[in-house]
């Protein structure tokens, strides 16, 4: 009987001897903060064949200890159930194979990172996406209607407006590089430097359109030079321009010294930063102002006047040369200030007033041909589809432009003379 008894324990010692520990640690590492423990995540532990070996829960120190029965190799699972809510285990990384030593055991270390945020359903961005567009059409206002009112006054379709809005945007970025920014003003410091840079490029922008129409377009008209002779100069002038800018100010895009990143505030369902809050309040402020300048003023009902008809506002007494001098000047003023605030949503480069040069021209005629107010609805509904478009087709952002084109085509379709434009007798 007692050597049965001390075989038992024996064969009981030999067996017992084969199994091994497995130490199973889960943990998580903050941002700029030392290692975490993770308790309670679960976990299974198979064999070669997947047959299930061993389980457990880590404790309050992330750790966990697995009896396996043999060396070898094993399989650690992590149930990603368990994870505690806001962490979550890099894709591919759940499961581990861990080589047991005989006598020494194994460890499998697993790190946990920050989970994804649930992408936001395309509904809850609708808000946002309405703003981005009214925004983004009182930023193509600002431009368009300058070019629609050169447009209405001389008939001429200035394809060198968008290197006048290029200019106010270059020479703005220019200017803000000659302040130094004191962290002791703060923020409003920053703000007042980049108010007088931008003072100075709409005043280069303005100065720019100025002399385009006394050394260039006002020489023409008087030697009666038509207005599809004038257009083909006004490409190549833009051409020009545009490389000279390039030639001087490179290549590369740039941004302003000033209002680099902001913090979102949230405004009900619409996060945004002030700096966009407030060029957007300067965007409508400033065309309410181009509209009480075209309906309430003197200049402005002379410049409705020789819009309407240049040569019988001639006969009223209304210089009509003076007008048209002043019609420029806004434009150019309009398209610096526009080319400011576009400067700010995008990186200003030498290019960027061709780009926006298209929606400029899409909006314009959506609107109606020499209709200031048409551009202003022109303005609005090219941004609109152009941020629906990205809204809806996601994957296809960079053909977002196409939404406003697409836009423009269906209203013509149905209404030539555009939104706001009068028909009128052919032949």
């Amino acid at each position: 009987m007692l050597a049965a008894v001390a075989f038992t324990a024996l064969f009981s010692d030999t067996a017992h001897a084969d199994e091994e520990t497995l130490q199973v640690r889960v943990q998580f590492t903050p941002e700029g903060a030392k290692k975490e423990p993770v308790e309670g995540v679960g976990f299974t532990i198979t064999d070669p064949s997947g047959a299930v070996v061993a389980e457990g829960v880590t404790d309050d120190k992330g750790v966990a200890r697995a009896t396996v029965p043999s060396d070898g190799s094993f399989t650690v699972t992590i149930d990603t159930d368990t994870l505690p809510d806001g962490l979550a285990i890099p894709e591919g990384q759940e499961s581990r194979t861990v080589t047991v030593t005989a006598g020494l055991g194994g460890n499998a270390n697993f790190n946990l990172g920050q989970a994804p945020s649930e992408p936001a359903s395309k509904i809850s961005l609708l808000p946002k996406t309405i703003f981005n567009g009214i925004r983004f059409g009182l930023v193509i206002a600002i431009m368009s209607v300058g070019l629609s009112l050169i447009y209405a006054t001389t008939g001429l379709s200035n394809f060198a407006h968008g290197e006048t809005v290029t200019i106010g945007a270059v020479m703005t970025a220019v200017a803000s590089g000659w302040f130094t920014i004191s962290s002791a003003t703060g923020g409003w410091g920053g703000f007042a430097q980049l108010t007088a840079a931008a003072i100075i490029g709409i005043l280069c922008a303005t100065a720019f359109s100025g002399a385009l129409e006394l050394a260039v377009w006002r020489p023409m008209r008087r030697r009666g030079i038509g207005l599809t002779s004038m257009m083909i100069v006004s490409i190549g002038l833009a051409m020009v321009v545009r490389f000279i800018i390039q030639m001087y100010y490179g290549s590369q895009p740039k941004s302003y010294a000033q209002f680099s990143s902001q913090t979102n505030i949230n405004i009900g369902p619409i996060g945004v930063t002030p700096r966009d809050l407030l060029t957007g309040i300067i965007a409508l402020i400033a065309l309410c102002s181009v509209a009480y300048l075209l309906m309430k003023t003197r200049a402005g009902k002379a410049i409705r006047a020789v819009s309407d008809n240049p040569d019988l506002a001639s006969t009223t007494g209304i210089n009509t040369e003076r007008v048209i001098l002043n019609v420029w000047l806004l434009g150019g003023a309009l398209a610096g200030l526009g080319g400011v605030i576009y400067g700010l949503d995008e990186q200003v480069s030498w290019n960027m007033g061709t780009k926006i040069l298209l929606m400029m021209f899409a909006a314009i005629t959506l609107g109606g041909l020499g209709r200031p107010f048409g551009a202003l609805v022109g303005s609005l509904a090219v941004g609109l589809f152009v941020q629906l478009w990205a809204w809806w087709f996601s994957e296809y952002t960079d053909l977002k432009t196409m939404g406003a084109l697409l836009a423009m085509i269906l209203v013509l379709l149905f209404r030539p003379q555009g939104i706001l434009g009068k028909k009128e007798r052919v032949g």
